[in-house]
């Protein structure tokens, strides 16, 4: 969406008083039955987790309250720690399918510190050090574009839908929430009167409510206490941190019940479904192993790449408005067959001519494309301008050349870049056995000098140029 539309859409949305979709399909399956959801209070200042709540999303969460949540002993996570073992238990009986809940992405950031701090701890329990290693992986699994464990609520709300306030302010999970409730009268002012009060994960600290001061100055008191009044110190730290993690499972419940209050379609989700149950199955059941060594790295990286192309050409195949954008930004192009060369009825060779008013066109010659709703592929051959001061593309059909509903002079089409999910496996496995010196070697190779060329380096280039 360009910055004018998005300014454009905001301005109608502040004056409906009402979130607007931006999407027609949802980016996200339907929840499996036992989805379970995950909130969490961390310290700010040390990033470490000192409140959680967790459990099934139909029932009241289990809380865990931290009193010394930088200290060494951690048995008051190990009911956290049996939670995540269960639920990755289900997951892996059903090939890796689970969906998570979280309020926002710093819920990730805090389960993915927590996974650090214990998933190589030789001293901790065996539950804890599995607890950090599930954590991790989670941590990991939420890199990948259009994947379908973690349900970051925030993120999903703001990718869907678009409120009449800015970005910045969209940040505010709370405040957001207020365009989504129709009981809201006025969610502007409502929006801003939520947003003095935090929702990222930490306790609120304002001049009328020091949550979070007060919690600091009871675990210092706590310490210099005995008996019933150190008892009844830690109680009010329970309830305080309680009362917090309680919030941002609030939170997280309203937005997920505001996303599918969208009732979005999620249809044409499954090759990003199996893929994400491809890669949490096998990280679960192999161990987590971050990449060190470059050709890993690098292999990591056109994972990545290949599940941002993978979900970009869902999106285009599956969402009307998704490819509006596409088509607005010359991605994708719409048009009308005009001519077909085929000699051989359902043969190749076999190329169309499609011709749009589009004057945008970012598809180039020998670009790999798809006709959308359909298995007919192809390159682009030739691209000029149309005698209507439009477009035409003429495209070689490489598969799908038997479909007659499609390719006949007449029929409207829609030409989308074929992308695809590839890793190079491979390639850059080979990369690490050549042992590269940049990348693998202890010192830089030795060059052998070779005689001073006469001129200046620049008469020396020109004279290197092929004619």
């Amino acid at each position: 969406m360009s910055a004018l539309q998005d300014t454009l859409t905001r301005v109608l949305a502040r004056h409906l008083g009402r979130a607007l979709p931006i999407r027609s399909t949802s980016a996200l399956a339907a929840d499996p039955v036992d989805a379970i959801g995950i909130a969490t209070v961390k310290i700010v200042t040390e990033e470490q987790i000192q409140a959680i709540a967790y459990g099934p999303l139909d029932a009241e969460p289990t809380v865990i309250a931290r009193l010394d949540p930088i200290g060494r002993d951690v048995a008051d996570l190990v009911p956290f720690a049996e939670f995540l073992k269960g639920a990755v238990q289900r997951a892996l009986a059903r090939e890796g399918e689970m969906r998570i809940w979280v309020p926002h992405s710093e819920t990730v950031a805090a389960l993915d510190v927590l996974g650090h701090r214990y998933w190589r701890n030789q001293t901790a329990r065996p539950e804890i050090v599995r607890m950090g290693e599930i954590c991790r992986i989670l941590a990991h699994e939420a890199l990948f574009a259009g994947q379908q464990v973690i349900a970051d609520s925030a993120q999903l709300l703001r990718d869907h839908a678009i409120t009449g306030q800015s970005r910045t302010e969209d940040g505010h999970l709370d405040a957001l929430l207020a365009w989504f409730d129709a009981q809201v009268a006025d969610p502007l002012e409502e929006a801003r009167m939520r947003s003095r009060f935090p929702a990222s994960g930490v306790l609120i600290n304002t001049p009328d409510r020091r949550d979070d001061d007060r919690v600091d100055r009871l675990r210092k008191e706590a310490k210099s206490q005995s008996g019933a009044r150190q008892r009844a110190t830690h109680d009010e730290i329970r309830r305080i941190l309680s009362a917090g993690a309680r919030r941002e499972w609030n939170l997280m419940v309203s937005a997920r019940r505001a996303f599918w209050g969208l009732e979005l379609p999620t249809t044409g989700l499954e090759d990003l479904v199996a893929l994400s149950k491809r890669r949490l199955s096998a990280a679960l059941t192999q161990g987590h192993f971050p990449a060190r060594r470059a050709d890993k790295v690098a292999i990591e990286l056109d994972e990545l790449d290949s599940a941002q192309h993978t979900t970009e050409s869902c999106m285009l195949e599956v969402d009307d408005a998704a490819r509006d954008c596409a088509r607005r930004a010359g991605a994708s192009i719409a048009g009308r067959v005009v001519a077909r060369n085929q000699p051989r009825p359902g043969r190749r060779p076999c190329t169309i001519e499609v011709e749009t008013a589009q004057t945008v066109v970012r598809t180039r010659r020998d670009d790999k494309v798809r006709i959308v709703g359909t298995n007919v592929s192809g390159v682009v051959r030739d691209i000029a301008i149309a005698a209507s001061g439009g477009t035409r593309v003429r495209v070689e059909i490489l598969n799908g050349v038997r479909s007659t509903g499609v390719l006949v002079p007449g029929a409207r089409v829609e030409i989308v870049e074929q992308t695809g999910g590839y890793v190079r496996l491979r390639e850059l496995s080979q990369a690490a056995a050549r042992g590269v010196w940049m990348f693998f070697g202890d010192a830089a190779p030795v060059l052998q000098a070779t005689p001073r060329r006469g001129g200046s380096p620049l008469t020396v280039a020109r004279g290197s140029r092929r004619p």
